[in-house]
């Protein structure tokens, strides 16, 4: 096991090192983000004098190597509109986007979950073909379709009416999470359903399922005991990687309902060419993802001793 996860944070260090310098490479490519450009007039000696103070003036090579030490001590670099510390912006929006990740997460566990279970149970039967239904539909429909549609038609007040209190205070925090933890949850929720279904389905005809029923003991005993800790596997690779990309910004979704968050924050950074913003958020997301994924392959391991030896 120790080996396996020693090989694992190796390959997480080069896949993080690997985005990096593809995002460098990217930005650069991108232009000057102090040059003058439509409304916007910089006058050449205040471009000198900005590409210095935010070390823009040296090569390329040499600002990823001092990104990459920067970045080992904690110091995302500065903001180059407002002049505040990157990680101070990342971290205001940081605590909005992990309550509307935990939110969306829950609700796709929830719904994902005992959907796949319910229609692998009860195969080809009414409610295996509603859930293969309308997950099918739910897949194919964008997120940004979902949004738009939830934020027309069914608001916050609708939702939630006025209630007495202590109820009143509440509310706010639920109609300005629960809209967008919905549209990320619905399309999400319809593909763990679709995999547990599968992964339900493969475990219920393995022979150890058949020994159980066979031993006398109850079908619930046989689903909830023995086949669901092994369907789950798949799942939980899948959740991981989801509140890997929630964490690190669910940029439209964010967009679309002005939710205060770090996806939000990165839309308007590209808008605005702040490369700093840009380089931090992308690279927080990198490494969340990464460090996320080890963790479910750790965990995968756990699961199922056979994956360390492969």
């Amino acid at each position: 096991m120790g080996k396996f996860v020693i090989r694992r944070l190796a390959q997480a260090v080069m896949v993080v090192i690997a985005a990096t310098i593809l995002l460098f490479i990217g930005l650069f490519v991108l232009g000057d983000p102090f040059a003058s450009s439509g409304d916007k007039v910089v006058p050449p000696g205040t471009q000198e004098i900005l590409r210095e103070k935010f070390g823009m003036d040296q090569s390329l090579p040499m600002q990823y190597l001092t990104y990459l030490g920067n970045l080992v001590t904690g110091d995302l670099g500065i903001d180059l509109n407002q002049r505040r510390p990157v990680a101070d912006m990342i971290g205001a929006a940081l605590p909005n986007t992990a309550r509307l990740a935990l939110v969306a997460i829950v609700i796709d566990i929830i719904i994902g979950v005992v959907a796949g279970i319910i229609a692998a149970v009860w195969r080809y039967s009414f409610w295996d073909v509603l859930v293969t239904i309308l997950t099918t539909l739910t897949i194919g429909v964008p997120t940004f379709v979902i949004g738009v549609w939830l934020r027309q038609t069914v608001t916050g007040e609708f939702i939630f009416p006025q209630v007495p209190r202590p109820f009143t205070d509440m509310a706010p925090w639920y109609t300005e999470v629960l809209l967008p933890a919905l549209t990320l949850a619905i399309v999400d929720a319809a593909f763990i359903a679709r995999l547990m279904r599968g992964s339900m389905l493969e475990v219920l005809r393995m022979d150890y399922i058949r020994t159980a029923r066979a031993k006398g003991l109850g079908e619930r005993t046989v689903i909830m005991k023995h086949a669901f800790r092994n369907s789950i596997i798949p799942v939980v690779t899948y959740v991981g990687i989801s509140i890997g990309i929630l964490l690190g910004g669910a940029i439209i979704t964010e967009t679309l309902f002005q939710y205060n968050g770090v996806g939000y924050l990165l839309y308007r950074s590209i808008l605005q060419n702040n490369n700093p913003v840009i380089m931090a958020i992308v690279t927080f997301a990198v490494l969340i993802y990464v460090l996320l994924s080890m963790i479910v392959d750790i965990l995968y391991a756990y699961l199922d001793p056979r994956i360390r030896l492969s």
